[in-house]
């Protein structure tokens, strides 16, 4: 497969998984979800590898490289607690749309590090995201969200979490030459291990009530499958970070209507204008 092919792949799967996050994250127990959900993801790769004889060389990095997985745990992990933690209460055509955002940030960050000019299809791509995410907040309002609600910021920073992760991500993979299927072995091991520190961490102070799922384990096989096809698209030569980024969250249509259709959620025609505006200046970015 070419790494376009792959970063489809993993656009596909990444819809279902936003849904089925929303439906395991509700006004749930965060970290006990994160868990479960993560621990699934990672017995899900562990057992692939081990059917097809893969494991062996996951234990073959050297000590830098475990260090450098690490920390790339540690921005996902927060980033995954920061979303969880908004869609416990908001809807998930709020969150779609802030999410979507993420390769504008992705491609500011990096314009900013490489020290490039936008060109002028980059400015109008800005400018269409960025009127897009003004009329989104204004859509939002009607529901009682604005920009300083806890769940928008929760979002917001999660959304930059993940911008982050994404720039991470192809250092590792493109310039440091690891292979994409030890990227998502350890740094699903390491999450489980977080997460369980931080359900011993809070497991007084937290007064939410567990509740099982039936999405809670789908959540970590669908993320190890879209992890694994964009850490394969990210380990190309050839692979754009800002066309990665972009095909990937473009995603956030599918679960805009079909997660809207199914949460039954209110004010779609105005969010899906502005979520309309905000894919149309990323895609003006990827080109």
């Amino acid at each position: 497969m070419t790494w376009l092919s792959y970063i489809f792949a993993s656009a596909a799967t990444l819809a279902l998984y936003d849904i089925c996050k929303k439906h395991s994250a509700a006004g749930n127990r965060t970290f006990n979800v994160l868990l479960l959900t993560s621990a699934s993801g990672f017995l899900t790769v562990l057992a692939t590898l081990a059917a097809t004889g893969g494991l062996a060389p996951m234990f073959a990095l050297a000590p830098r490289e475990y260090a450098l997985l690490g920390v790339k745990s540690t921005i996902v992990s927060t980033s995954w607690a920061l979303a969880y933690m908004a869609l416990k209460t908001l809807p998930i055509t709020v969150m779609a749309p802030i999410r979507a955002t993420g390769p504008v940030w992705t491609t500011l960050a990096a314009l900013a590090i490489y020290e490039e000019i936008p060109s002028a299809v980059q400015a109008l791509g800005f400018a269409l995201a960025f009127t897009g995410s003004f009329a989104f907040s204004l859509a939002t309002r009607r529901e009682g969200f604005t920009l300083r609600s806890k769940a928008i910021v929760l979002a917001i920073a999660a959304t930059l979490a993940g911008s982050a992760s994404a720039l991470y991500d192809k250092f590792i993979l493109n310039s440091l030459k690891i292979p994409p299927k030890a990227v998502l072995f350890w740094f699903m091991f390491a999450m489980s291990v977080i997460y369980a520190i931080a359900v011993a961490a809070t497991r007084k102070s937290d007064k939410t009530r567990f509740e099982w799922r039936w999405t809670i384990p789908f959540v970590g096989v669908l993320l190890a499958m879209s992890d694994f096809c964009y850490f394969s698209a990210l380990s190309s030569p050839e692979a754009k970070i800002s066309i990665i980024s972009t095909i990937r969250r473009v995603s956030t249509v599918a679960t805009f209507v079909i997660g809207g259709a199914l949460f039954r959620e209110k004010n779609l025609l105005r969010k899906g204008i502005a979520l309309a505006a905000i894919i149309a200046g990323v895609v003006l970015l990827a080109l």
